[in-house]
């Protein structure tokens, strides 16, 4: 049986298991919810126990996405979050499947959605299995920890967000304190869980400065390693830097789009990659994992390896099986394909170039990184 065929029907029979489960109103509004719909990002499926955050932190971009300064819990109890995401056509469910990322437009953990984010997390565990990561700020107490370790089968993997020590209260004024963020850290790793410090964003001109402190505290309360992200910025987001204080003049001079042609609302990235390189080397030297990437440290606390992950040692060892050029071109003609025009694959990610008209190039894209567990670009010739 081909990969797809055998994925598909799988799918379609967990998802007549859910619907069963569910009145016929629930599965309506789960299957019209944006979690039935949206494509993965690099990170994986977004999942939102809520929407907007009132933490108010200088360098959020979400509020220039619309997002409001209130909490609004999601209207879909647990199992209609699995029954939405069984409807889209990208997910792709089980323990090498679609990855799913808890955090990324609210505060998870804040007292107005963190029931719904632990119903979430059972949830999924229980019906999906799917290497499931939430990131917060908020204070984890002991109990939400041993919570967390129960429901997920001590697999979920935790991003704590840590960015400075100094400037806090000026960047991240609605934000628990630094030193409640490093009890977040022991109290997962109590619970046996492997808390990754989320040094996320990187700012430059205020993160060189203080990212050895950092690591240092996250590395004595227990954090098995690092998870650095670069800043994204709009003109908004750097005239709040400006008034709390930070010298954005680091920031934009290392803008690929200069200031004056930058739109409104619109994000930039920012370039950090010297600056990751450096605390990629401060965190091997304390013998802390460092990942460039929160799905790398997602498939970490999962017992997973991508191919990224194996990079500059004996693949063997990871146990992944090289993307076969035949069974690739296969997959993508099953999915839409008319032709495949080109399979190169680097031991680090997969690139396919197919001939086709309406099929969907992320669709493609994520069944194949499922199959192989490798970042895949694939590339539409009409």
């Amino acid at each position: 049986m081909s990969y797809v065929k055998y994925v598909v029907e799988e799918k379609e029979k967990l998802k007549r298991v859910v619907e069963s489960l569910l009145s016929q109103r629930e599965a309506e509004e789960a299957r019209r919810d944006y979690h039935a719909k949206r494509p993965p990002r690099p990170c994986g499926v977004t999942i939102h126990p809520g929407t907007g955050c009132a933490l108010g932190c200088k360098y959020c971009y979400i509020y220039d996405m619309g997002f409001n300064r209130g909490f609004k819990p999601s209207p879909l109890r647990g199992l209609q979050l699995v029954y939405a995401l069984l409807s889209n056509n990208y997910f792709v469910p089980g323990e090498r499947g679609t990855y799913l990322a808890i955090g990324s437009v609210t505060e998870p953990f804040h007292p107005a959605l963190k029931n719904k984010t632990l119903e979430y997390v059972e949830a999924s565990y229980k019906y999906l299995g799917n290497p499931t990561q939430l990131s917060t700020k908020w204070y984890v107490d002991p109990g939400t920890a041993g919570k967390l370790a129960e429901i997920s089968g001590g697999r979920i993997s935790p991003l704590v967000t840590l960015v400075t020590l100094k400037a806090h209260r000026e960047l991240e004024p609605g934000a628990p304190s630094p030193e409640k963020r490093l009890e977040s850290i022991r109290n997962l790793r109590d619970v046996g869980l492997n808390p990754f410090l989320f040094l996320r964003p990187i700012i430059p001109g205020l993160t060189e400065g203080e990212y050895e402190e950092i690591l240092d505290l996250a590395a004595d309360y227990g954090a098995v390693g690092v998870v650095a992200g670069s800043l994204r910025v709009t003109k908004g987001i750097l005239d709040k830097l400006k008034e709390a204080g930070v010298e954005v003049q680091y920031i934009v001079k290392r803008l690929k789009t200069p200031l004056e042609k930058m739109k409104p609302r619109l994000q930039y990235d920012v370039y950090t990659g010297d600056i990751k390189r450096e605390i990629e080397k401060y965190a091997r030297k304390k013998n802390m994992l460092f990942y460039p990437s929160a799905c790398m440290a997602n498939l970490y606390s999962h017992g997973l390896k991508c191919w990224r992950m194996c990079t500059g040692r004996e693949t063997s060892l990871c146990g992944l099986e090289e993307p076969s050029p035949v069974e690739v071109c296969g997959i993508a003609r099953a999915l839409g394909a008319t032709k495949c025009i080109r399979v190169y694959f680097n031991g680090v990610s997969l690139t396919v170039e197919v001939k086709c008209r309406e099929c969907d190039h992320r669709l493609i894209g994520e069944f194949l990184r499922s199959r192989y567990l490798v970042c895949t670009r694939v590339l539409k010739r009409g």
